[in-house]
């Protein structure tokens, strides 16, 4: 039986959850400006994140996912601990280069190392790390550990709703074009993450609270008569993230709904007051 480590990276928000300590977190880096690097959730926690962009609108964060360096580090020392096998979970491919990173490097480690690709991020990476881990304490192969991943990967979907266009254009996930005439109108995009890790603008509307009523209806329709795991991740906007929490309990009162930040990583796309409500299918 092959001794298996999980990584992942923190765009996963494991850090505001309960989780195995032996479970790796990659950390992503928050910058601001050229001087200032903060590493996610050590440095700067999503609270004291969200304060600060929201007192600076114009101060608009950059990130990277963990330097090569500090991953071939973990990886090493894992190897020295006798780990045979590393599996590295990371945020959607089409949000980062992070597992492109992570298998460009697997063949300069001793350590055997996979790479999975959740194509989702927040409380949807981290189901899916949680899992793996306590399927690789269990004693189940890789293969075991993937096939059960590619299953939540293939049954998992996350809708959002933003405040603001700011940070979407400012960072590359809406054109200047969209984005300056979505201010002008007050539009908000209601966003899904879709099966293929991508981002993609469903309809806009008029105002945050109607996009948040979209979000609700759509996580309704897409999970009558399922059995589903419910998460809501959000941007330092707790008031919304209990409307949507009770608005889903009296249309499912028995469901359980995990609740959780978007980490600082991911607030730099969706700006201060973003939400995000998802759903896993599992099977009855």
């Amino acid at each position: 039986m092959s001794k298996i480590a999980v990584l992942t990276c923190s765009n996963a928000g494991l850090d505001y959850l309960e989780y195995p300590k032996d479970i790796i977190i990659l950390r992503s880096a928050i910058h601001f400006g050229t001087d200032e690097t903060y590493d996610d959730f050590v440095d700067m926690d999503a609270k004291t994140f969200y304060e600060r962009i929201a007192k600076d609108p114009d101060d608009i964060p950059k990130t990277s996912y963990v330097s090569i360096g500090k991953l071939m580090e973990y990886l090493e020392e894992l190897h020295d601990k006798g780990y045979e096998e590393a599996l590295i979970i990371t945020i959607s491919s089409q949000l980062s280069g992070l597992y492109e990173a992570v298998k460009r490097i697997a063949s300069e480690v001793k350590i055997k190392v996979t790479a999975f690709d959740s194509l989702t991020l927040a409380y949807a990476e981290a189901y899916m790390v949680l899992e793996a881990h306590k399927m690789a304490e269990a004693g189940k192969s890789m293969q075991e550990i993937v096939k059960a991943l590619e299953k939540i990967r293939a049954n998992d979907r996350i809708y959002f709703a933003v405040d603001t266009l700011l940070y979407l254009v400012k960072n590359g996930r809406l054109s200047k074009l969209q984005g300056t005439l979505g201010t002008m109108l007050q539009l908000k995009p209601l966003l899904v993450l879709g099966d293929d890790g991508k981002v993609q603008s469903l309809e806009k509307i008029r105002t945050t609270h109607k996009a948040q009523l979209r979000v609700l209806e759509k996580y309704i329709e897409d999970t009558k008569d399922m059995n589903v795991v419910t998460f809501i991740s959000h941007a330092h906007n707790e008031p919304a993230a209990v409307w949507f929490k009770e608005e889903i309990l009296k249309v499912y009162p028995n469901r359980e709904v995990v609740t959780a930040y978007l980490t600082p990583v991911v607030g730099a796309h969706t700006g201060p007051k973003g939400i995000g409500v998802g759903y896993i299918k599992l099977e009855k």
